[in-house]
């Protein structure tokens, strides 16, 4: 198996020591291969709204809090369900599944999920499930999903654009529950 020194009998220590390093090469190659194939991830909360899972990217949240007491707006358009307090701040609060046009109604309680920005502004989840790991740009969603969904995954959590959210919340009239 080794080559042997004519003179010893005993292994040639430099083919010996060719063989070692040629198998953790081999070995550090393949290692080098698996990290490559796998894509990096987004990890995401996985909360359930009154007509299904919804994911949003961890980094674009500011805090998850039990849904505080909801002070109604009259007037204000369908998916906004009020006002709420969380540590002095007053935000608007906003039914997740109205914003995805889904036409569940929600049932009290659940947890406000407040988005990171530069006005705070919070959606309403049912219940928060878990967080898991997306691979961008593995799942799609169909345009019929909705103009905030980006991706359905198998498990049928619907990934928000919680960007394009954040952005129809600031420009859109009658939507902000805010003077424009």
């Amino acid at each position: 198996m080794h080559d042997r020194a004519p003179s010893t009998g005993t292994p040639s220590t430099s083919t010996w020591a060719d063989e070692l390093l040629r198998r953790r090469a081999d070995e550090l190659a393949r290692m080098t291969s698996s990290a490559e194939e796998r894509a990096p991830t987004v990890p995401l909360l996985v909360g359930r709204g009154a007509d299904g899972l919804y994911g949003l990217e961890l980094r674009l949240l500011s805090r998850v809090v039990p849904l505080p007491r909801v002070a109604r707006v009259p007037g204000g358009p369908p998916e906004l369900l009020g006002l709420i307090a969380i540590d002095g701040r007053v935000m608007r609060l906003f039914d997740v599944d109205r914003l995805c046009e889904r036409t569940a109604v929600p049932a009290g309680g659940g947890f406000a999920v407040v988005l990171r920005g530069a006005r705070p502004v919070a959606l309403r989840l049912r219940t928060v499930e878990t967080v898991a790991e997306l691979e961008p740009g593995r799942f799609g969603a169909p345009p019929e999903a909705g103009a905030f969904i980006t991706a359905i995954t198998p498990d049928r959590v619907a990934v928000l654009d919680v960007a394009a959210i954040l952005d129809r919340l600031r420009i859109a009239p009658g939507i902000t529950g805010e003077e424009q």
